[in-house]
């Protein structure tokens, strides 16, 4: 019987692995009401990332600002969507690096205005692409390559600064910071309408920045000291393995290589292990008849 119990136990850790294994930190569930407009000044965005092939931003300009519900005053700055069009059945992925905030197009529920790099790829036969024409979109994780970066802002000094956390696989939801001269993390909260988060209270010497997934992972950033502009690599980068789009992206210059790509569905395992267990009870009550 003690085989028995070690089985059940080794059976609950693994349904438990492989089920966390194919969790997604955001809903991903197709949205087919999507409105489109386009615009040709990307590098000026409400995010923050500045010019998008430099230092801050994507690397890319397959980018969208996003209409003022979506947008949420800044938190979703940096979330990716797979877009696919009804009219050349393409799917893109897109990155939110602006907020459209305009009156008209830009209040309905699901819009994006799309730089024309990306608008172009969609194949629409006009400017402006209706919420009733088809056109989809998904959440999905960022084709990001390397870890993700934290910058000071320009302007930052002993005893202010404010913190750009970017090249995320998936959003962020809290950044603390732990100054020296203290043994606890203080929540920060993010700027209005942007997407930086602001520390009025500094102090000299060397302070630790905790970064929080909305998928709860939580990476830890060690920095000397204030330096305006200054980037840092974290080091780490957030997991998002169990999400739909976490794959290579044609149309990006990156590719994200993920583990759990080259695994059979969590689905499969779960099958497997149910039959094994199945196979376990039999064989014990089959040797309990016998005797």
């Amino acid at each position: 019987m003690k085989i028995f119990f070690y089985l059940i136990v080794l059976l609950i850790s693994l349904f438990n692995d492989i089920l966390n294994a194919d969790e997604c930190p955001f809903a991903q569930i197709p949205i087919k009401t999507l409105s489109a407009t386009w615009y040709n000044d990307p590098d000026h965005g409400a995010c923050g990332y500045e010019v998008l092939t430099g230092p801050l931003g994507p690397g890319n300009r397959l980018i969208a600002a996003l209409g003022t519900k979506l947008f949420q005053k800044g938190a979703s700055c940096g979330q990716c969507y797979e877009v696919t069009s009804p009219f050349n059945n393409k799917t893109i992925t897109i990155m939110a690096t602006d907020s459209c905030h305009d009156k008209g197009n830009c209040q309905a529920d699901n819009h994006f205005d799309l730089y024309t790099d990306a608008f172009d790829l969609l194949g629409s036969p006009t400017g402006e692409i209706s919420g009733q024409s088809g056109l989809s979109y998904i959440k999905v994780p960022c084709p990001t390559y390397g870890n993700l970066k934290i910058m000071m802002k320009d302007g930052s000094n002993q005893f202010w600064t404010s913190f750009l956390v970017f090249n995320s696989r998936i959003l962020i939801k809290q950044v603390s910071i732990k100054l020296s001269n203290s043994q606890q993390f203080v929540d920060l909260t993010r700027q209005e309408q942007g997407n930086y988060w602001p520390s009025p209270n500094m102090a000299p010497g060397e302070f630790e920045i905790r970064i929080e997934s909305i998928g709860g992972e939580f990476i830890y950033v060690k920095i000397p000291s204030i330096q305006s502009r200054k980037i840092y690599d974290s080091g780490n980068q957030f997991s998002a393995d169990g999400c739909v789009g976490n794959k290579y992206d044609q149309y990006a210059p990156y590719q994200i290589v993920s583990i759990s790509n080259s695994l059979l569905p969590p689905s499969l395992y779960i099958i497997f292990l149910i039959s094994l267990f199945f196979l376990i009870l039999n064989n014990i009550f089959s040797n309990k008849v016998y005797k």
